[in-house]
């Protein structure tokens, strides 16, 4: 028997088994894609999430941030990072990172998904391992959390998200949020010649349709 199972590889899931591992703990990670896993992401991460990551041992290359900008039409508000700065990095090369750390400390990953789940008093049981623990990393809107009844009530509500790159020098070393009447735009320098905008809405529209919403862009 091992000691924690984690269903879901994404980063969240591969995070939680290197911190298993360098806590000395058994892990696996049942996921059923190839790594690295591409999703639409606004590709920015806090200060505080630099320094976890830097905490397992996991430093991706990106693009330093100095804080977020708020950008309404002519209106704008911005707050710089205050002691340490955030990343901008390709969710690609982060899944990547944590991916290779995790096999690097042991951590074992094997194709597949996370159906049935058994528990008894001290051990779960599910995709045929049995372990201590169950770690739910599938995902906002997480199938384990819902076939074990731990689904909150006025769940988490869906919004569409579609990204592309842009082969440009940053124009600035902020994270760039913009609004409009239908969603918003994430802007994030990732790399010395690449910004990615990523658009979040509730309305199913294609990305050109989106990005006419957002005139400065």
């Amino acid at each position: 028997m091992i000691d924690v199972l984690v269903a879901g590889g994404g980063p969240a899931g591969l995070a939680a088994a290197v911190h298993a591992r360098l806590a000395g703990l058994t892990a696996v990670v049942v996921e059923p894609r190839t790594a690295p896993v591409d999703k639409a992401c606004g590709e920015g991460v806090m200060p505080g999430g630099v320094a976890s990551l830097r905490a397992l041992g996991v430093e991706p290359a990106g693009r330093e941030l100095r804080g977020i900008r708020y950008v309404d039409g002519v209106r704008r508000a911005e707050a710089p990072f205050r002691d340490r700065p955030g990343l901008g990095v390709r969710r690609t090369t982060l899944h990547r990172a944590l991916h290779e750390r995790a096999l690097g400390l042991g951590v074992r990953i094997v194709p597949g998904k996370v159906g049935e789940v058994r528990q008894t008093r001290d051990s779960v049981t599910a995709a045929g391992i049995t372990a201590r623990w169950l770690i739910a990393a599938d995902g906002l809107h997480s199938p384990v959390r819902r076939r074990l009844g731990l689904e909150l009530p006025g769940g988490p509500r869906g919004r569409y998200g579609l990204r592309r790159h842009y082969r440009l020098a940053p124009w600035t070393d902020f994270v760039e949020v913009h609004w409009s009447g239908q969603g918003e735009a994430y802007v994030t320098p990732v790399a010395d010649g690449l910004v990615g905008v990523a658009v979040l809405s509730r309305v199913r529209r294609g990305y050109d349709e989106h990005l006419d919403g957002f005139p400065a862009l």
